[in-house]
Protein backbone atom coordinates (compact mmCIF):
# COMPACT_ATOMS: atom_id res chain seq x y z
CA UNK A 1 0.00 0.00 0.00
CA UNK A 2 2.79 2.27 1.14
CA UNK A 3 5.91 3.87 -1.84
CA UNK A 4 7.35 6.34 0.08
CA UNK A 5 8.69 7.17 3.47
CA UNK A 6 8.13 10.39 5.30
CA UNK A 7 10.98 11.43 7.74
CA UNK A 8 9.76 13.65 10.48
CA UNK A 9 12.14 14.65 13.81
CA UNK A 10 14.98 12.01 12.53
CA UNK A 11 11.65 9.19 12.58
CA UNK A 12 10.50 7.37 9.41
CA UNK A 13 6.65 6.89 8.52
CA UNK A 14 5.42 5.06 5.66
CA UNK A 15 3.70 7.44 3.22
CA UNK A 16 1.52 7.48 0.09
CA UNK A 17 2.02 9.44 -2.78
CA UNK A 18 -1.04 10.73 -4.62
CA UNK A 19 -1.80 13.20 -7.38
CA UNK A 20 -0.93 16.50 -5.48
CA UNK A 21 -0.92 15.32 -1.68
CA UNK A 22 0.89 12.79 0.25
CA UNK A 23 -0.73 10.57 3.01
CA UNK A 24 1.54 10.00 5.91
CA UNK A 25 0.35 7.26 8.73
CA UNK A 26 1.45 7.55 11.92
CA UNK A 27 0.07 4.85 13.31
CA UNK A 28 1.92 2.17 15.22
CA UNK A 29 1.89 -1.86 15.56
CA UNK A 30 -0.21 -2.10 19.42
CA UNK A 31 2.20 -2.89 22.21
CA UNK A 32 -0.27 -5.41 24.27
CA UNK A 33 -1.13 -7.58 21.51
CA UNK A 34 1.56 -10.08 21.05
CA UNK A 35 -0.80 -11.84 18.12
CA UNK A 36 1.39 -12.85 14.66
CA UNK A 37 -0.82 -9.72 13.48
CA UNK A 38 -0.86 -6.82 16.11
CA UNK A 39 -3.23 -4.12 14.96
CA UNK A 40 -2.19 -0.73 14.25
CA UNK A 41 -3.29 2.09 16.46
CA UNK A 42 -2.57 5.64 17.31
CA UNK A 43 -0.46 6.27 19.97
CA UNK A 44 -0.25 10.10 20.68
CA UNK A 45 1.69 9.54 24.21
CA UNK A 46 4.47 7.90 21.98
CA UNK A 47 4.46 10.39 19.31
CA UNK A 48 5.68 13.18 21.71
CA UNK A 49 7.85 11.20 23.25
CA UNK A 50 9.41 10.69 19.15
CA UNK A 51 9.85 14.36 18.88
CA UNK A 52 6.34 14.48 16.70
CA UNK A 53 5.09 18.31 16.40
CA UNK A 54 2.08 18.47 18.70
CA UNK A 55 0.41 20.39 15.86
CA UNK A 56 0.69 17.05 13.71
CA UNK A 57 0.21 14.66 16.15
CA UNK A 58 -3.73 17.06 16.63
CA UNK A 59 -4.22 16.97 13.42
CA UNK A 60 -3.67 13.20 13.33
CA UNK A 61 -5.80 13.08 16.11
CA UNK A 62 -8.99 14.13 14.31
CA UNK A 63 -8.63 12.47 11.05
CA UNK A 64 -11.09 9.45 10.45
CA UNK A 65 -9.57 6.90 10.71
CA UNK A 66 -6.96 8.62 13.83
CA UNK A 67 -3.60 8.47 12.85
CA UNK A 68 -3.19 9.77 9.24
CA UNK A 69 -2.12 13.09 7.50
CA UNK A 70 -2.81 14.34 4.24
CA UNK A 71 -0.13 16.68 3.38
CA UNK A 72 -0.96 19.03 -0.03
CA UNK A 73 1.48 20.03 -2.66
CA UNK A 74 3.09 23.34 -2.23
CA UNK A 75 1.69 25.45 -5.57
CA UNK A 76 4.13 25.99 -8.11
CA UNK A 77 5.94 22.92 -7.36
CA UNK A 78 8.36 21.41 -10.02
CA UNK A 79 9.39 18.06 -8.39
CA UNK A 80 6.70 15.93 -6.24
CA UNK A 81 8.83 14.72 -2.70
CA UNK A 82 10.22 11.60 -2.66
CA UNK A 83 10.86 11.08 0.61
CA UNK A 84 14.88 10.97 0.95
CA UNK A 85 17.49 13.27 -1.18
CA UNK A 86 19.06 11.51 -3.95
CA UNK A 87 22.06 13.65 -3.42
CA UNK A 88 24.02 14.49 -0.44
CA UNK A 89 23.41 18.59 0.72
CA UNK A 90 26.37 20.67 0.45
CA UNK A 91 27.44 24.43 2.03
CA UNK A 92 28.28 26.82 0.35
CA UNK A 93 30.20 29.60 2.00
CA UNK A 94 29.60 33.55 1.37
Amino acid sequence: MYDRVVTINSTHWPAYRKPGATLVDLRMFDPDDRSPNPPLVFRPEKLRELGIPDALIEAAAKSDPQGFLLFDDLPNQTEPATGHANQPTTEQST
